[in-house]
């Protein structure tokens, strides 16, 4: 990744983190709006989950991408699918079980084990190291916020 794309990526990444960071005020500062920007949040959580994985479908189809070692793509392809099948189950807990702390919990998972497999992947030549530090940066603020989410979904239930 050049300079310029990384630049580009780090600032999108950044601009990603809004709708998590927006939610989660509405979330501390407007309970009776909470339940909605709980909604939010996990929705938005999903679908950046499964951009995740995605994101290792491209590493494996690019041409002369990091390895040019057919193993090594095929894991990069089953990792990119555990990602959406986590973020489904969140919303499936979500929209049938209307169960959002059960939801946040799935999708703390999925972020944590997200990034922990890609921290395995680095060491195995399959994530490159520039993308690897973006992960982990947003990735601990994502966490962060979901984690307080849940707090605040947990205390609220007992005052209830």
């Amino acid at each position: 990744m050049t300079r310029s794309s990384f630049t580009t990526a780090t600032l999108l990444t950044a601009a990603g983190a809004i709708p998590f960071l927006a939610t989660l005020a509405i979330i501390i500062t407007q309970p009776t709006n909470a339940p909605a920007a709980t909604v939010a949040m996990i929705t938005y959580g999903a679908c950046i989950l499964s951009f995740l994985g995605a994101v290792h479908w491209g590493f494996a189809l690019e041409p002369g991408g990091i390895v040019n070692d057919p193993k090594l793509n095929h894991q990069r392809l089953a990792f990119g699918v555990a990602p959406a099948l986590i973020a489904w189950a969140t919303l499936l807990i979500l929209t049938f079980a209307a169960a959002p702390r059960a939801a946040t919990a799935v999708l703390i998972a999925g972020f944590f084990a997200t990034i922990i497999g890609e921290t395995i992947g680095r060491g195995r030549n399959l994530v490159a190291s520039n993308y690897l530090a973006l992960r982990w940066t947003i990735s601990i603020l994502v966490l962060a916020v979901l984690i307080i989410t849940l707090f605040i979904e947990i205390i609220g239930m007992r005052h209830a």
